[in-house]
């Protein structure tokens, strides 16, 4: 079964749901629109009981370019552009209550606001040279979504170095970082990554859900993002590029 969207595309095989970010053409880069079908097929897959595993990937062996900030900008502005930070906490948190582990399939780049989307997986299979860049710091911004995801998953010493050098971490530097299970040929990401999914979706149903709501213990993501936003606000002014 599939579920066809403008931006997000979602297929079920058996107990494995796969989520496709779907703007090939602009490097699957994030809107509003994109942001809201992201949330409604999580939701969507946190309601299923017959899925184990989920399998996150990039449309056209690309993960994700981050914000599009020509649509951001544009003229006339869009009309969820005054949501679109509600709408980028929604998407977040449905990923945040997937009762099921999420692999994610980094090939080329999770730059920015991609790359609060690849932090947000469970495991993460990362191209050998595909990278994960949060660069925020270069233009100015504050990365408050990427940062709740830091400090969910990782260590204050991994945050530090993420964000605060705004550089390029390509796949063996994600490794070493522990933010990457997996390196791969670059033409082996997405083949790995779901064969990664498959064998964790046969596990029994009751070891999964139990696992990631053991992990889940004692999580103050919500609280997290509501004090790291409202402690980035002055700092979430897009800059005056127009490129994504």
């Amino acid at each position: 079964m599939e579920i066809k969207n403008d931006n997000v595309l979602v297929s079920f095989n058996e107990s494995l749901a796969t989520v496709t970010l779907n703007r090939p053409d602009r490097k699957n880069a994030i809107t509003g629109p994109l942001n809201e079908e992201l949330a409604a097929a999580f939701e969507e897959i946190n309601q299923r009981e017959e899925v184990k595993a989920v399998l996150l990937h990039g449309a056209d062996g690309s993960f994700c370019s981050g914000l599009d900030l020509k649509e951001h900008k544009a003229e006339p502005p869009p009309s969820w552009l005054g949501q679109s930070l509600e709408l980028t906490k929604n998407a977040h948190k449905a990923i945040f209550q997937c009762p099921v582990p999420i692999i994610g399939a980094l090939e080329r780049f999770a730059i920015n606001g991609g790359a609060a989307l690849a932090l947000a997986c469970d495991l993460l299979v990362v191209g050998e040279k595909s990278y994960l860049q949060i660069g925020e710091i270069k233009i100015g911004m504050a990365a408050p979504m990427n940062l709740v995801w830091l400090f969910e998953n990782f260590s204050p010493e991994v945050a530090r170095q993420l964000v605060l050098t705004g550089r390029k971490f390509f796949g063996p530097e994600l490794q070493n970082l522990g933010v990457a299970l997996d390196v791969v040929p670059d033409n082996k990401v997405l083949e790995h990554s779901r064969e990664l999914a498959q064998e964790i979706s046969s596990y029994p149903a009751s070891g999964i859900h139990a696992m990631k709501r053991i992990l889940r213990v004692g999580s103050t993501w919500e609280e997290r993002a509501d004090k790291f936003y409202s402690a980035s606000q002055g700092s979430m002014k897009l800059p005056p590029s127009t490129q994504v």
